[in-house]
C-alpha cells in the first residue's frame, strides 16, 4: 500500500496557508493462479502440488487422471498393496486429446475437459509439438502404429493407455514427460501384482487383466454417452457461431 500527497493552498485575509493530505492508493496485483493438487500426487510422486499449466495456444500437454474411484480400494485388496490410483493418461495437441482404449481415439479438448472435470487430475506442459498437424495425422494412421494398438494387444499391466501416452509424448512433444514423472505412473500397473507370492501372481495374471480391463471398460461406457452429448453440443455451438458470422 502506498499513498499520494495532495498540496492545498488556502487564502485568507491574514495570509496563505499550505497543508498536505494523504490518500491511500490501492496496488492492483495480478490474480493468483492456484497450484494443481490431487489426492494421489503425494503417494505417486512424493509431491503434494504442481504448478498450473497456463494456456499457450499450441503446446503439447498431458494429463494424468485417476479413474479408479471406489474400485481402487477393491483392486488394492486383491493385489495386497496400496494402489495410489488407477491411472489414465491423455495427450492433448492441436485441439484434440488422444488416448488408447481398445484402439487409438481422440476427442476435442473442450469435450474431454468437461467430461473428465470431476476426476482427480494433474496436467503437464510438454512444450511445442515436433510435427505438424498433417504429420501427426499421418503418423497416427500409419500401419505400424495401428498394428501395435489394436483391441487384442491391450494388456492392463504393460500395454495400456498410459504406455500409449508415453509413446505419443516421446514422438510428438519437444519436452516429453520426465522419467521421474511418467515411470511411477507406468509402474502402478506394471508392478500391480508385485506383492503377491509367485504362485498367486502367475495364477492372477489373466484374472487381474480381465478385472482391471472391466474397470476401464466400465469407465468408458459410463462416459461414452456424455462424450457424444458434449460433441453434439460443441458442433451445434460451432454451427451457430458460423451462422452469426455469415449473418454479420
Amino acid at each position: 500500500m502506498t499513498t499520494t500527497t495532495t498540496i492545498a493552498v488556502l487564502a485568507s485575509s491574514s495570509g496563505a496557508y499550505a497543508f498536505t493530505t494523504t490518500t491511500p492508493r490501492t496496488i492492483r496485483r495480478p490474480p493468483r493462479v492456484h497450484a494443481q493438487v490431487a489426492d494421489y500426487a503425494s503417494a505417486l510422486w512424493d509431491r503434494e502440488e504442481f504448478p498450473p499449466v497456463l494456456p499457450t495456444g499450441g503446446n503439447v500437454e498431458c494429463t494424468v487422471y485417476d479413474i479408479g474411484g471406489g474400485l481402487t480400494q477393491v483392486l488394492s485388496k486383491t493385489c495386497s498393496k496400496e494402489l495410489p490410483l488407477i491411472p489414465h493418461v491423455g495427450v492433448r495437441v492441436y485441439g484434440r486429446e488422444y488416448f488408447y482404449s481398445d484402439h487409438i481415439e481422440s476427442r476435442s479438448t473442450e469435450v474431454m475437459a468437461e467430461m473428465l472435470s470431476s476426476f482427480p487430475q494433474i496436467s503437464f506442459d510438454l512444450g511445442e509439438p515436433k510435427m505438424t498437424r498433417a504429420e501427426l495425422d499421418e503418423w497416427l494412421a500409419s500401419p505400424d502404429l495401428q498394428r501395435d494398438w489394436q483391441p487384442e494387444n491391450y494388456n492392463v499391466f504393460d500395454h495400456n493407455c498410459n504406455h500409449f501416452a508415453k509413446v505419443m509424448m516421446d514422438r510428438v512433444a519437444s519436452r516429453p514427460l520426465e522419467p521421474e514423472l511418467i515411470e511411477p505412473v507406468l509402474k502402478v500397473t506394471e508392478e500391480m501384482l508385485s506383492e503377491l507370492p509367485e504362485w498367486r501372481r502367475n495364477l492372477g495374471l489373466a484374472l487381474m487383466n480381465q478385472v482391471t480391463r472391466l474397470v476401464v471398460v466400465s469407465w468408458g461406457r459410463a462416459t461414452k454417452k456424455k462424450k457424444q452429448q458434449l460433441e453434439v453440443s460443441a458442433r451445434n455451438v460451432a454451427a451457430s457461431d458460423r451462422n452469426v458470422t455469415l449473418a454479420a
